[in-house]
């Protein structure tokens, strides 16, 4: 007898336990540490900032931008599989249970990340404004509304299979909820707010009656979720094995001038390959530009002093330590063991490509140092950038590629 709460359970428990895994090796001591620093060194910012905030700050604007986006996006988890295709097809009409259960979960998770976010912004809300706490608890509500919304209107368009479909219906509702938060956070007319809120249920009413006698899209459900945990495993992969992976490449044409700087010669063939790899492959390269990003608004934003030396440390240690797992890249890959080039080159050429690595990260952190700070201050950067990326590589990096082999 086929069992839909028993079938949810076990999928749940099974994904609870998958992201559990590899959670523990993310979230470690030295990153923990780091956490701690910068959210420390944030919030200490935050704080300072918010006493000379100007009146006419564009709070409405800036916070339903973001919460708009955040409301947008996201899917029900379904937990699917490809082997659902053919097992699962035939009971679909037996599974509307299993996707209710999936859609409260959806919610939960999703309005977290939500409601953190808006969390941040509470304390500048309550300074330009004279919001009290109902009208706060209000607003809670309304996100908590919307977000619902947009999961049941996303499973809903599902059903078509006209990406086009798909694709106006999150700029139409991207706009809704834009113009929706805009109004409330501008302390709008009931009225307008109102309209609003009556388009976003037509279209609901709309989709519903729709949708009543499509069949799910079975390869779209499948491929959305496999690539929600392909994202997953690829941000735990920077931290740990792992063998779920499907591997990513992305062409970067416009890099290529990076891979013609390395000589054509046998001793530099990991030269050629972990350069590569790193371009090209996984998301090394989109790991190396979020942290250089964060590391240039968190200069730009906190008082100069002890962060403009602790900041570029950070990024340093935060990029080295998470690029290490590169080392390990081609592991399964039998034919990196036949090159006609001894082990020494190997090691010597990922070295070299870190070091290489953080110095840009230093040299590009020190020219936003020089337009913030005085001469002195970027002598220490540079200099302590230069010899922290060094003697990291030489202290860590290798020792921890030597427990690797």
């Amino acid at each position: 007898m086929f069992n839909v709460d028993q079938l949810w359970k076990s999928r749940f428990t099974q994904y609870v336990n998958d992201t559990r895994r590899y959670l523990k090796y993310m979230f470690n001591d030295h990153l923990v540490i780091v956490m701690i620093f910068l959210l420390s060194g944030l919030a200490l910012a935050y704080q300072n900032w918010l006493q000379i905030v100007p009146p006419d700050f564009p709070y409405a604007l800036l916070m339903g931008a973001i919460l708009a986006l955040l409301i947008t996006r996201g899917s029900i988890h379904t937990f699917l599989k490809d082997p659902d295709l053919v097992f699962l097809l035939p009971l679909e009409e037996k599974l509307k249970p299993y996707i209710k259960k999936s859609f409260l979960y959806s919610i939960v998770l999703e309005s977290y990340f939500l409601l953190l976010v808006f969390g941040v912004s509470v304390p500048l809300f309550f300074t330009l404004t004279d919001a009290t706490f109902t009208s706060l608890l209000a607003i809670l509500l309304l996100l908590l509304g919307m977000k619902s919304w947009n999961l049941w209107m996303t499973w809903l368009v599902n059903f078509y299979t006209d990406r086009k479909v798909r694709l106006s219906d999150w700029w139409v509702r991207l706009a809704l909820n834009f113009t929706l938060l805009f109004l409330v956070f501008s302390e709008a007319s009931l009225f307008f707010i109102g309209v609003v809120v009556a388009v976003m249920i037509l279209l609901l009413v709309y989709f519903q009656k729709a949708s009543r006698k499509m069949n799910w899209k079975w390869d779209l459900l499948i491929e959305n979720e496999t690539k929600r945990m392909q994202l997953f495993y690829r941000v735990a992969n920077l931290f740990v094995d792992v063998p779920g992976l499907k591997e990513k490449v992305k062409r970067r044409r416009w890099l290529d001038f990076i891979l013609a700087l390395t000589p054509y010669a046998k001793e530099k063939s990991f030269d050629y390959l972990y350069l590569r790899t790193f371009l090209r492959s996984g998301d090394y390269f989109g790991l190396y530009l979020r942290l250089l990003i964060i590391g240039c608004v968190l200069l730009l934003t906190l008082p100069v002093g002890y962060a403009t030396y602790l900041v570029p440390i950070l990024v340093l240690y935060l990029t080295g330590f998470q690029l290490i797992p590169m080392w390990r890249h081609h592991y399964n890959k039998l034919w990196l063991s036949i090159y006609p080039v001894q082990e020494e080159h190997r090691v010597k050429a990922f070295t070299k490509m870190i070091v290489s690595i953080l110095l840009s990260q230093v040299i590009i952190l020190a020219v936003l140092v020089a337009f913030i700070a005085t001469w002195t201050e970027l002598s220490i950067v540079l200099i302590g950038g230069i010899l922290f990326s060094y003697l990291y590589v030489q202290a860590v990096v290798k020792r921890k590629i030597a427990s690797l082999k």
